[in-house]
């Protein structure tokens, strides 16, 4: 029995909010059940299955949403393989585990404390309900996407990192090789992918704003998320301070879950229009992103002319991503016009069909993640000496909050979220009575805010005033503001890195937005 899922996106919880633990809750009680379902043969008998292989398929630590990156010191975009850039990626990782402590204590219970259990089989060929519980053991593989890619580079200090994720997660891999990102770099994760006849990867190879053409090296998602992102949070902190309403405050920490990322100029421009019902606040805010666009895309275009990002119409995106003379309702049109031509889309299926183990019939599912778009799509049955061959193509989704534009905004585009888990489930030869494959998904609608917000639909032109607020000296203010209403904006972290041999999993008290419970 083979489980996958993939782009939990554990935080540190210094820049955006972290998977609450009652989703693992959940999940090891849908383990428990599969488990014993899963014992029961397609001939009517029952015998306990031997082993659970769980794939963990990219984005489950989130490295690059830490606000630590803001902090003076080396970038992903520096030289990674320094001992310093270790350093950092090892206070982040410690920073992930402790915020996350139940979460990684129900995974590694899986493997370590083997919580799941099915009854023995009777002498009959029924389970043995009256007898003690037989542990069921659960090897935890876990493969880069391209939000925990450093887990993949080389050397020894990476190792240590590694070695703390291992315990932590209670993993099967070995800390000392990088964590793979392609299946045939693990060859126990390939040989468990074929038995089940499964073709598996995280799928941000596919994502020119992800993947820059190698796994080690750093993607323009990674640039606009530390540099655009993060830092227009801090900026609109620092110059406007509790002077924006507490449900502008929340919308602001909610841009990084907008897909993708070069979307979030035009999500923002609608939450503002819902929370932000003073003008004045509006155009401060539109100036502080497009400064900080500005100040983001030379070093864009540096990285890019060093190592090339392997995007196209750089400057095209610098302009769309300003609001200033894109603010109608044709700017969501010509920023999807622009992802087409990347030839980044909603799904990734008509990639599945470029798989070899596809082509070679070797396959009979295609997974990947990434996209955040849970599906299950058939692509093809083949026909040979009387046997049907069925192919489809499965994306694991993720387990964070999710918006999508809703169908009645045509051109300006209107968010609304929800939280979602997702996870797969392949069965080989006669497990489950013979049944190939179980997909599960859980989507939890968002509550609304309790803060009262005002939005004026019938007036979407506003005239631009005389003066444009004055740009602010780039600076980041320490602490915390809060708002009337309660909600505050977190501060960096304190530049102290954590040793890579210091103590990573010590309890934390922080509040925890709880999704699925």
């Amino acid at each position: 029995m083979l489980v996958v899922l993939s782009d939990l996106h554990l935080t540190d919880g210094t820049s955006c909010e972290t998977l609450d633990s009652g989703a693992f809750r959940i999940f090891s009680e849908r383990l428990q059940d599969m488990a014993v379902r899963a014992s029961w043969r397609s001939d009517g008998s029952y015998r306990p299955i031997k082993e659970i292989d769980l794939v963990l398929l990219g984005d489950v630590l989130d490295l690059m949403r830490s606000s630590r990156w803001l902090i003076d010191g080396p970038k992903p975009w520096h030289r990674p393989q320094e001992r310093e850039f270790a350093l950092r990626v090892s206070a982040i990782v410690s920073g992930i585990l402790e915020r996350n402590l139940e979460t990684t204590a129900i995974l590694k219970g899986f493997s370590s404390r083997k919580m799941i259990r099915v009854p023995a089989m009777a002498s009959d060929g029924k389970p043995a309900y009256e007898d003690q519980m037989q542990s069921v053991p659960v090897n935890i593989h876990y493969m880069v996407g391209n939000a925990d890619w450093p887990l993949h580079l080389p050397g020894p200090e990476m190792s240590q990192v590694r070695g703390a994720v291992v315990d932590a997660l209670g993993l099967h891999n070995t800390p000392a090789r990088p964590f793979p990102h392609e299946s045939f770099e693990d060859s126990e994760i390939q040989l468990t992918l074929r038995q089940h006849r499964v073709c598996a990867r995280h799928g941000d190879v596919f994502d020119c704003l992800c993947f820059a053409g190698h796994r080690d090296q750093t993607s323009l998602a990674d640039i606009l998320l530390i540099e655009g992102i993060t830092r227009f949070r801090f900026e609109v902190r620092h110059t406007l301070g509790d002077q924006l309403p507490a449900s502008c405050q929340i919308g602001i920490q909610e841009l990084d879950h907008v897909r993708p990322l070069v979307m979030a100029p035009i999500w923002l421009r609608q939450m503002m229009k819902i929370s932000c019902p003073i003008t004045s606040l509006q155009y401060e805010m539109k100036n502080c992103w497009d400064r900080t666009i500005e100040q983001m895309m030379p070093l864009v275009y540096r990285i890019d002319r060093e190592s090339s990002l392997g995007v196209r119409d750089l400057e095209e995106m610098g302009t769309l991503l300003k609001f200033r003379l894109q603010d109608d309702d044709q700017w969501g049109q010509r920023m999807l016009s622009w992802l087409k031509r990347q030839g980044i889309g909603k799904s990734l299926s008509k990639r599945a069909m470029e798989e070899s183990e596809f082509r070679s019939r070797r396959a009979k599912h295609i997974v990947f993640g990434h996209t955040h778009h849970d599906e299950t799509i058939p692509l093809d049955a083949s026909f040979a000496d009387g046997y049907v061959l069925s192919q489809l193509y499965f994306n694991s989704g993720t387990w964070r909050r999710v918006y999508q534009p809703t169908c009645a905004a045509e051109n300006w585009l209107e968010f609304l979220p929800s939280e979602k888990m997702t996870y797969l489930t392949f069965y080989r030869e006669d497990e489950r009575q013979g049944s190939p494959y179980e997909v599960w998904n859980g989507i939890l609608g968002t509550a609304p805010s309790p803060i009262r917000r005002i939005r004026v639909d019938a007036a979407q032109n506003v005239a631009t005033p005389k003066s444009r607020g004055t740009a602010s000296d780039g600076s980041i203010y320490p602490g915390k503001l809060a708002s009337p209403g309660g909600h505050s904006i977190p501060a960096p972290p304190s530049p102290l890195h954590q040793p890579l041999n210091g103590p990573i999993g010590q309890s934390s008290q922080a509040t925890r937005r709880t999704p699925l419970s």
